[in-house]
């Protein structure tokens, strides 16, 4: 061989390995980015998902069933049903509350002395 082909065959070996480190930094450059953009993604549905919650609230109704309810009531202490009576009757007449009014502020009198006379 030939030191022309020599010097090709080292420089292309030279630049076959550069172009593989080069190869390699960008697959590793090209998953670490994948990886923070599915941690942002996450990031993302999660405070979607909080502002969605402030935004639009939803209330959520349950329907009871009847016998549900009745059983309910049939459970109802006769303590507490006494209580509950008494909580629905009404009082005839409202409670009265007395309303002071405050005294106004003390009035000062300030006196100003005579002048001495003058003779």
């Amino acid at each position: 061989m030939s030191k022309d082909q020599i010097l090709r065959s080292a420089v292309g070996q030279r630049l076959t390995a550069a172009g593989e480190d080069v190869f390699g930094m960008f697959e590793g450059k090209i998953a670490e980015l994948e990886e923070e953009l599915s941690r942002t993604k996450e990031v993302h549905a999660q405070q979607q998902k909080l502002l969605d919650a402030v935004l639009k609230p939803e209330v959520r109704i349950q329907r009871l069933d009847v016998q549900q309810l009745l059983v309910v009531k049939e459970e109802v202490p006769p303590q507490q049903q006494q209580w509950s009576s008494s909580l629905k009757q009404e009082d005839p007449e409202p409670p009265h509350v007395k309303v002071e009014q405050e005294d106004p502020a003390p009035y000062v009198k300030v006196e100003e002395e005579d002048p001495a006379p003058t003779r």
